[in-house]
């Protein structure tokens, strides 16, 4: 234990040790706001890295290395009071020591690392630690391997006060740097083990902290303007180069107005602060204290400036104006800074005088009567200028008037002066003025006229007027009136011009005009002084030669307007006799058309010798006139140079009057023809007939044959007549119906006989009107019924039967022959009841009621005997359509067999037709017409419509009608004959149209209909009726092919329609001749309506 005490004492010994000396000199630097504290400028001691090697005494602690940075003293001071030295380390970067890696613990054992900096100030006598910093860590270990880095940063030492300094102030300073590392018992850091280092830094002599240094360059009284620009600027220098904080301040002011912080002041740093608010500044002195410290020292300096806000005072202004000049003068003073040494300055306009001493400026030159800004100014020596400004107004020129221009009541007078445009003049004539508008008035007015030019109106024409005038400027200065000026009006153009002419000369006289130097004519585009004559001739003209004249009056005040220019025709040569005179008849009015003659300016008619003046139109319409009468017409020109020949006479009848309608109408038919008659009507030249809806030209002929016809159709007749006069209306219709064919030859013929009688019996034939029987080869006998009985016969007598049908037609052709025998007399052979046949296109079924219990049966079929055992029917099959077959048959009991009782002869029927394939519909408004395709084999259709199913015989059309309009409906078709109908054919559906339109409609817009026919043969019985609601629409125009809108009742304007037309229904006719057999597709008429409303509004349309 006394070993290791001994070994911590020797490294002790070693420690270093640091001699201050006296500062040379006996000047002493005071830190700033601090009396007693002396300031000394910053240290640097350079780092090392030194290493402590293990000695094997030291037990468990290895070798240690401390790397120490460089050392820093800074804010270093003395304390003269307390004799203490104080100051703040600073590393250049962490102090580090390292132990080596065979370092090792008891498990009882405390560590203790540390590191101590020890720092020694001297003078010349004495010496001491002024302070001890130390780093210490103390660590309870457990037995194994440990971190054996120690770091130190400045920040991790601890201040201990070191002892006194006696005598002198401190000049030198040195550092003694230690480290260890200590192995000992807990808490006993002097019983153990250690390594331990130690480095003594060589002494620096310490440098007093020299004051900084302050400059102003900126002079004592400095005066300043309000608007000037004024930046704080000083000089400062710190001979230890330190950095600086600068401030100032403002009079009395404890806060600095401003701070700035500079460094590298070794040399001069010129320091400007921001702009100094002078507007902030009460007028006159103020104090601006500047501050430098470099955080020991504080040196301060001064200046005073003088701030001038207020402009100099402006007095006794003056400004005098003539008509071109403008003279301002004026004085100043200012009680702050004074007046400049150059301080005054004038404007007048754009004329200025500069910076003067001159207290009054002139300015030349000038408009008159114009407002010229004047400005004075005044400054003092701080630059603040005082104004005074004013408008000025020169005096106005006196001016003078002339006469530009002379009118009929007007004089154009022209001012002439050098005035302003603004200028406002009084212009007398007599006791009157003129105003504004150019007229006199009784008061005196001011006017400005526009370009100095004066219109005066109202003056009476050929009139001499004097004028005088004067001016007055906007201050209302007025002028003398400037000398008069005269003018006279011109003189009217003349009236009353008139001339005579003949074909060679024209001679023009007007009425003298009072003051009148004279008179000028323009002739043809010549003028020609015409002396004071009031006539004129101008010879030598050419006949039918047109010329032109003006007059005018020359008075004093010039040549006056012409008059309105007169045209005067030579006369011409008579015109020619008129050509090519057409007339145009109708049955009540001719009308005549003639070509034009040249020269000729009216046309006179002669018709039936009364002469009638037609003016300039070369046509003509003699009215009132009677059908069917001659008249004679003659035309001739005329002009003022006389009258032409009469053209050669022409000579028209009148149309007559449309026949009448024609009458005792028959018709002829046939199978497939019609023939229809009339008689021939007076005045007729023609006639035309409609068949079934066509029109046809049956130019003269009184009969007209319609072939090709459908047997059994239906068709309808008119008739009327026409001439050139027109057409009569038709007659009534004819409705007439083709007979039907030939029947067929009867079919399917049964008889059966009994002792005194055989009954025949067949199926009908249609379209048969009654039958013919031939009996055994000789007796005809015709009944209507299919059923014949010959009776009165003998027994067991035979007989031959054939049938033929007829109708209105003719007769078919006989059947084949059936023959048929009575039952013998007395024997008892049982007849047969109740035969009955159904045929088909394929089979024969033949029945009949039992004749008694135990019968039998036999049937010969076409010759062949069947036994058809006790069966009361027969059914023959696999037939072709349409054969002929004969039955037989007999009653058989036991092994009796009877007569034959009953022969048949019978016809299969004939196939089906084919069905339709389909039908066509044709709407209207409240009909359909309906068509289909004529199919081979059928005798008649059926035709569904809406479910209903209607026979409509051989017809292949149908006219469904009485319907409403805008309604649908279905159809279908199938054909038949006599073995039974087709199917149906694909079913149609058709609605009939619309008589309604819907019209979009806005406001007192317009809106359009157009009403369009499609396939019209004849006009003549159609109107096209138009109904709407007139609260919503108003008819505007009828027909919208003119530009005339069209609404009066009557024939159209410019078209072949006529209207009737009240509010809410329009009726349409159309003059419109159609060609027979022809029919006309077009646009009848577009009717335009102006809405009363907005939305929708229905309009209907009907053709009657």
């Amino acid at each position: 234990m006394k070993d290791m005490l001994k070994r911590w004492i020797s490294i002790l010994c070693v420690f270093v040790m640091v001699t201050l000396i006296l500062f040379p000199g006996g000047s002493q630097v005071k830190a700033a706001g601090e009396s007693n504290i002396i300031s000394f400028a910053d240290l640097h001691f350079d780092g090392f890295i030194k290493t402590a090697g293990w000695v094997p005494a030291m037990g468990n602690i290895a070798e240690i290395t401390l790397d120490m940075p460089g050392i820093t003293l800074k804010n270093i001071r003395f304390d003269l009071s307390t004799r203490q030295m104080s100051y703040d380390i600073a590393l250049d970067k962490a102090a580090v020591m390292t132990s080596g890696s065979s370092t090792f613990w008891d498990n009882d054992s405390q560590r203790t690392r540390y590191l101590d900096i020890t720092v020694y100030a001297s003078n010349s006598t004495n010496s001491s630690s002024a302070d001890y910093y130390t780093h210490t860590r103390v660590e309870n270990l457990t037995w194994g391997p440990t971190s054996n880095t120690f770091i130190t940063n400045a920040s991790d030492f601890v201040v201990q006060h070191g002892g006194e300094l006696t005598g002198g102030i401190p000049t030198k300073i040195s550092i003694g740097v230690y480290a260890g590392d200590n192995n000992h018992r807990p808490n006993e850091p002097s019983n153990g083990w250690r390594n331990s280092l130690s480095e003594y830094l060589p002494e620096k002599n310490l440098t007093s902290n020299a004051a900084p240094t302050i400059t102003i360059p900126t002079p004592n009284g400095q005066q300043i303007g309000q608007s000037s620009l004024f930046i704080p600027v000083i000089g400062v220098t710190d001979s230890n180069g330190d950095a600086l904080e600068l401030k100032y301040y403002i009079d009395s002011e404890a806060a600095a107005r401003e701070s700035k912080t500079i460094t590298n002041t070794a040399t001069t740093q010129n320091v400007s602060f921001n702009p100094l608010n002078i507007a902030a500044l009460s007028e006159g002195s103020h104090t601006i204290r500047f501050t430098a410290s470099d955080g020991k020292v504080t040196t301060q300096n001064s200046v005073t400036i003088v701030v001038d806000k207020s402009p100099p005072v402006i007095g006794n202004v003056s400004m005098i104006s003539s008509d071109s000049q403008v003279q301002v003068s004026g004085t100043a003073a200012d009680s702050i800074s004074g007046l400049d040494n150059v301080p005054y300055r004038y404007n007048v306009g754009s004329q200025s005088s500069g910076w003067t001493t001159n207290p009054s400026f002139t300015a030349t030159g000038l408009t008159s009567n114009t407002a010229f800004y004047t400005k004075i100014e005044a400054r003092d020596k701080v630059g603040n200028i005082a104004v005074h400004e004013q408008n000025v107004y020169t005096r106005a020129q006196v001016p003078s008037l002339s006469v530009q221009q002379n009118g009929e009541t007007s004089l154009i007078m022209q001012l002439h002066d050098q005035n302003a445009a603004s200028t406002q003049y009084l212009i007398q004539m007599g006791t009157a003025y003129v105003n504004s508008s150019g007229t006199l008035s009784s008061s005196p007015v001011w006017i400005t006229p526009s370009s100095k030019t004066v219109v005066i109106n109202g003056l009476t024409a050929n009139t001499s007027y004097s004028f005088q005038v004067k001016a007055r400027n906007n201050e209302g200065l007025e002028t003398a009136f400037g000398g008069p000026a005269s003018g006279t009006t011109l003189a009217s153009a003349p009236e009353g011009i008139t001339a005579e002419a003949s074909q060679q000369w024209i001679k023009l006289t007007w009425p003298p005009s009072a003051g009148a130097l004279g008179y000028e004519v323009e002739a043809g585009g010549a003028v020609i002084n015409n002396g004071t004559s009031t006539s004129y001739t101008q010879n030598g003209l050419l006949a039918n030669t047109q010329h032109t004249y003006r007059v005018r009056i020359i008075n004093p005040g010039g040549a006056g307007s012409w008059s309105q220019t007169f045209t005067q025709m030579t006369l011409p040569e008579p015109p020619a006799s008129p050509l090519n005179l057409l007339t145009v008849p109708s049955q009540k009015l001719v009308s005549l058309t003639w070509d034009l003659v040249p020269h000729a300016t009216r046309y006179e008619v002669e018709a039936d010798g009364l002469v009638t003046d037609n003016g300039t139109l070369n046509s003509f319409t003699h009215k009132g006139l009677e059908a069917s009468t001659d008249h004679t017409y003659r035309v001739r020109a005329g002009n003022l140079g006389g009258v032409s020949e009469w053209s050669a006479p022409a000579v028209q009848q009148t149309w007559p009057n449309p026949p009448e309608i024609p009458t005792k109408i028959s018709a002829v038919q046939d199978i497939h023809t019609i023939t229809v008659k009339w008689d021939e009507m007076e005045r007729a030249s023609g006639y035309e007939i409609e068949v079934d809806g066509l029109i046809i030209d049956n130019k003269q002929l009184t009969s007209y044959t319609h072939e090709g016809l459908e047997a059994l159709s239906g068709h309808t007749y008119r008739i009327r007549a026409v001439n050139i006069g027109g057409k009569s209306k038709w007659s009534s219709p004819l409705d007439v119906t083709t007979h039907p064919e030939i029947p067929d030859v009867p079919t399917n013929i049964m008889t059966t006989a009994d002792e005194g009688q055989i009954t025949a019996s067949w199926h009908n034939v249609p379209h048969t009107d009654s039958y013919d029987i031939e009996v055994d080869s000789g007796t005809i006998i015709t009944v209507k019924d299919n059923l014949f009985v010959h009776d009165q016969l003998a027994a067991d007598s035979k007989h031959t039967y054939r049938l033929r049908a007829a109708n209105i037609s003719g007769t078919s052709e006989w059947s084949k022959p059936v023959t048929m025998t009575t039952m013998p007399a007395g024997i008892n052979t049982d007849s047969l009841t109740n035969v009955v046949a159904v045929v088909t296109n394929k089979s024969i079924t033949l029945s009949w009621d039992t004749v008694a219990a135990n019968a039998r049966y036999e049937i010969e079929v076409d010759g062949k005997v069947l036994d058809n055992g006790a069966d009361t029917i027969y059914n023959h099959t696999g037939l072709q359509a349409e054969e002929y077959h004969l039955y037989k048959i007999r009653v058989k009991q036991g092994t009796e067999r009877g007569d034959w009782v009953a022969v048949l002869a019978l016809s299969t029927l004939p196939n089906l037709p084919d069905s339709p394939s389909k039908i066509e519909g044709f709407a209207q408004n409240n009909s359909i017409e309906l068509r289909w395709e004529k199919m081979e084999g059928a005798n008649g259709y059926q035709l569904e419509v809406d479910g209903k199913t209607i026979d409509v015989g051989n017809n292949i059309t149908y006219l469904h009608n009485e319907l409403a309009s805008g309604t649908a409906h279905t159809y279908r078709v199938r054909a038949k004959n006599t073995t039974g109908v087709t199917a149906w054919s694909p079913s149609l559906q058709k609605s009939t149209t619309s008589p309604d339109y819907v019209l979009k409609v806005k406001k007192d817009g317009e809106a359009s209909l157009t009403l369009l026919a499609q396939n019209v043969q004849d006009f003549s019985e159609l109107e096209f009726v138009v109904t709407y609601n007139p609260d919503e629409l108003e008819l505007i125009d009828l027909y919208d092919f003119t530009p005339a809108s069209d609404l009066a009742n009557g024939k159209i304007p410019g078209s072949n329609l006529a209207a009737t037309y009240a509010p809410g229904t329009i009726t349409i006719y159309m003059d419109q001749n159609v060609v027979p057999g022809t029919s006309w597709s077009g646009e009848i008429t577009t009717l335009t309506f102006k809405s009363k409303i907005t939305g929708e509004s229905n309009v209907k349309v009907t053709v009657d």
